[in-house]
């Protein structure tokens, strides 16, 4: 009859089962075929392997309907919640909505595994199904996307249409305990290998996936690229409160990049966009922009479950935490927030039962650390920051001409004290003022406060205040001035502080929060006390007078940064307490049996 039978007697793996009866099978088309499809039509092995006549055709799959007669497979849809998606799912098996694409023979980023037609040839020069990464979810979608990648297209038949129960096979598996224990870390391999392919769909626009994909509550974007040196290693999930180019999303970046460096993998998720996003993008780091995150939503969790840890950064990432402590996976919280910790830590009840639930929580200074210890018996650690080394300037002359230059840079709002730094300078005198010269600058984020400043320096001789800055374009004024003032009434350890210590700048800052536990004042830089006006115009004045002062405070702060805040410092600080945490947590788990990843 043609008909063989080959045995299958291992834990179940349904890419390794398809390999092995692809490499038994003499004919030169393939069908794999699952045990819970059942066909209608006569005609439909003849159907499904038509298209493959075409030899820029790599792989057909049928409609596939759901035993009520909605659809389950019209092709899928990559870029969606869950990564991978059906095109029309749920919808009458004759639907005509957009154009009548269900019922259109049509090339589509991926098709499913149920039921899938390829040539031998082809199957085999891709190296069929992944048994390693994808031994059962996701397998179909790393086929397709390794067929494309040869050249060839995916295309959707609704020329045959079957039938299909979906995941009988897994179900019948489990109860017979076959099924692999371990964690299913598939979705995570596709963001690694085919980053670029599972968060785009070049089939399915944005707007179609908007305004016609019925399978999500609110719309989701990614983005990613392909990598095809994907390896083992750490898969860690980050949670940002957003992408904007302040402090702590900057040094999430910092971290990210470190860690795709030295072979950890991340992927970032944010509730909304913001300019960041292009610094994920060109780093290779997946990106997901989700508003779900923030409300614990199951796609969220579904998302983090296999991940082998979780990082949320701010006070706002409470929701991130309380998802993985549900999914069981070990939660590092990054706090930033000292006196505004302690603000919300009073108003929000939420906040203060999240606080317990995290594993690890750790902060860049012992003063931060404080407010949070009386909320957990897992005491906050002190993790210094880092960023990368951006290179120390050349030493400016000794006396090259200029005015001496002072910068505040930070986000226009009473917690950064910009209105504490124009009255300093409106009582400094007249002739000292026009030694130096003076900015402001940053994103506004309380206009009327911003006004009151503004009216402050209209007083003042050679002050300028400019709006919101580019990273670079920060970072390349700062490299222009002098000396860095920090007038913040509130602060854990600001970054532009760090990159001011790298540059070699000298730093003049308030005694707030995590500052005193770094700086020196008098010998790696000045601090005065906040809301002092008098006592900063003071030191303002010292700087002006005595620049030879002011570069050896320079100079050392330079040094400080070399000993405290390097990058590698950093990252491999955290590394080592994420896999104390993985350790921990699975010292709990007995069943757990999956090796501890180690860092490249």
């Amino acid at each position: 009859s043609g008909l063989r039978l080959l045995p299958y007697d291992k834990p179940f793996n349904f890419s390794d089962k398809c390999n092995e009866g692809a490499e038994a099978a003499t004919g030169d088309r393939l069908i794999f075929y699952n045990d819970d499809v059942r066909p209608r039509d006569a005609d439909w092995v003849q159907e499904m392997i038509e298209p493959l006549q075409n030899p820029a055709v790599g792989a057909v799959s049928p409609k596939l309907l759901y035993e009520t007669g909605k659809i389950q497979h019209a092709g899928l849809v990559t870029g969606v919640r869950g990564l991978i998606g059906t095109a029309f799912h749920q919808q009458p098996a004759d639907s005509t909505m957009h154009v009548n694409f269900a019922q259109s023979m049509r090339n589509v980023s991926a098709l499913s595994g149920a039921c899938l037609a390829v040539r031998k040839a082809d199957f085999l020069r891709v190296g069929g199904f992944d048994a390693v990464n994808t031994p059962v979810s996701h397998s179909d979608i790393d086929l397709c996307f390794k067929i494309r990648e040869a050249g060839l297209r995916c295309v959707y038949t609704p020329f045959t249409t079957l039938l299909h129960a979906g995941h009988a096979s897994l179900v019948h598996e489990e109860k017979n305990g076959k099924a692999t224990a371990k964690r299913d870390k598939s979705s995570i391999y596709l963001l690694k290998r085919w980053g670029g392919d599972v968060t785009h769909d070049p089939f399915y626009n944005d707007n179609m996936r908007d305004w016609i994909y019925a399978d999500s509550p609110t719309p989701i974007r990614m983005f990613g690229r392909n990598n095809p040196s994907a390896s083992d290693g750490l898969d860690l999930l980050f949670i940002s409160h957003d992408l904007s180019l302040s402090g702590a999303p900057i040094l999430l970046l910092h971290l990210a990049r470190w860690c795709r460096e030295n072979g950890v993998f991340a992927t970032v998720v944010a509730p909304e966009d913001g300019p960041l996003r292009a610094q994920y993008e060109a780093a290779g780091i997946p990106i997901i922009l989700d508003p779900l995150i923030m409300t614990e939503h199951q796609s969220f969790r579904n998302l983090l479950r296999n991940f082998d840890a979780v990082l949320a950064n701010t006070i706002r990432g409470w929701p991130a935490i309380r998802a993985a402590k549900h999914e069981g996976v070990p939660g590092l919280w990054w706090l930033h927030e000292t006196e505004v910790g302690e603000h919300f830590l009073r108003e929000d009840a939420q906040l203060r039962m999240s606080i317990p639930q995290a594993d690890v929580i750790f902060a860049p200074s012992e003063r931060t650390a404080s407010v949070y210890r009386p909320f957990t018996d897992n005491a906050p650690r002190r993790i210094p920051y880092g960023i990368p080394d951006l290179g120390r300037p050349p030493d400016q002359p000794e006396n090259d001409g200029r005015r001496m230059r002072f910068l505040l840079l930070g986000s226009v709002e009473p917690r950064k004290g910009q209105d504490v730094f124009a009255e300093a300078l409106r009582r400094l005198p007249r002739d000292v003022q026009e030694q130096a010269e003076f900015h402001i600058a940053g994103r506004v984020m309380d206009p009327e406060f911003a006004a009151k400043v503004q009216a402050l320096a209209e007083d003042v001789a050679n002050l300028t205040i400019s709006g919101a800055l580019d990273h670079n374009d920060a970072l390349a004024l700062l490299n222009e001035t002098d000396v860095l003032v920090c007038a913040s009434r509130d602060e854990a350890m600001p970054v532009t502080i760090l990159e001011a210590m790298c540059f070699g700048k000298t730093i003049l800052s308030t005694s707030v929060g995590g500052l005193p536990e770094y700086i020196d004042s008098g010998a790696n830089g000045l601090l005065v006390k906040p809301e002092q006006p008098d006592e900063l115009a003071a030191a303002i004045g010292r700087l002006i007078t005595d620049s030879e002062a002011m570069r050896k405070l320079g100079t050392n702060a330079r040094a400080t940064f070399e000993r405290e805040f390097g990058m590698d410092r950093f990252g491999r600080d955290f590394i080592a307490l994420v896999h104390e945490m993985i350790a921990a947590k699975r010292g709990t788990n007995a069943g757990s049996t999956t090796a501890l990843p180690t860092l490249a």
